[in-house]
């Protein structure tokens, strides 16, 4: 076997590879395709089901004490872009407030009416 023949078969290996790992991940092999998504927190999570409960002042206050970590998680949470979640904290919570309150109180007055 001489040089060119090695290389054939090397340039076969690899197509054989990428096919395997094309099949694989069509048959849903998670460990080809790993989960870059990051956990939300758990405050954030709690927040985010309990939005329907608070007062748009509770809401703001507990927003208060939040990171920014944990406010861009939120923010993803109620409808925002993930590429929107590292904008400034008083930017995200006014964005908060008003996809989680004011933008479905004024949906609900416009179909009442």
């Amino acid at each position: 076997m001489n040089g060119s023949d090695k290389k054939k078969l090397q340039g076969i290996l690899k197509k054989i590879d990428s096919i395997r790992k094309d099949v694989e991940e069509l048959i849903g092999n998670e460990s080809i395709k790993p989960s870059h998504k990051a956990e939300t927190s758990g405050e954030a999570k709690n927040l985010i089901k309990s939005i329907g409960d608070l007062s748009v002042t509770d809401l703001e206050a507990k927003l208060n004490t939040f990171g920014h970590k944990e406010l861009g998680e939120v923010f993803i949470g109620v409808g925002g872009s993930s590429g929107d979640k590292r904008k400034p904290k008083a930017w995200l919570i006014e964005r908060i407030l008003w996809l989680a309150k004011e933008f479905s109180a004024s949906h609900k007055s416009i179909r009442e009416s």
